[in-house]
């Protein structure tokens, strides 16, 4: 009789079952009963854990993908720290596939009220704010022109791309939002 696996041996399994369901079957196909029969688990022990698919998802990306991890980057200057950023965001959808990125996100924004829809979106803040207070401190962002709506307008103008657009983010797109949209709006003269 073989013994039970248990906490982070288990997770690591559910995890990389995951990410296969995901490679095989796409985002709108994901099935938790699949990643159960194929982990060796029950439902219910998925669903006790990650009440919905999107959590599920989240949970594995987040275990297995470090660009979703990462913290404010810090290269010296808003610039650099805003093309980091999006060249991760460019890297994950390309990594992860494009259609798992929309059906992940559009299932994000409908779960509005969810503490994971709020935790992404506080982690986003949390890393756009640090970039942008340091350009302030820098002297390279003026204080007086940023406002919540525009500190929040370049990873905005991302999700529309991959949303409304539904298309990946290209180097161009990248240089138009930092370059041409986001920092005449908030640089300091």
């Amino acid at each position: 009789m073989g013994s039970r696996r248990r906490g982070m041996v288990l997770e690591a399994a559910i995890f990389e079952v995951v990410l296969r369901e995901l490679a095989e079957t796409g985002y709108v196909n994901f099935s938790i009963e699949r990643v159960a029969a194929r982990a060796g688990t029950s439902k219910p022990v998925l669903y006790r854990r990650w009440p919905t698919r999107a959590r599920l998802v989240y949970a594995a990306l987040r275990a297995n993908r470090p660009f979703l991890l990462s913290e404010a980057p810090d290269t010296g200057t808003v610039r650099g720290d805003l093309m980091v950023i999006m060249h991760r965001v460019s890297n994950m959808v390309s990594d992860i596939s494009p259609e798992v990125i929309f059906g992940l996100i559009a299932e994000l924004l409908h779960e509005r009220d969810s503490s994971l829809f709020t935790e992404v979106h506080e982690r986003n803040s949390k890393i756009m704010t640090e970039i942008l207070t340091r350009g302030i401190e820098r002297g390279q962002i003026a204080a007086e022109k940023l406002t919540p709506r525009l500190a929040a307008l370049p990873l905005d103008l991302v999700r529309y791309q991959l949303m409304v657009l539904r298309q990946p983010l290209s180097a161009q797109d990248i240089e138009e939002i930092i370059d041409r949209i986001f920092l005449p709006l908030v640089r300091a003269d």
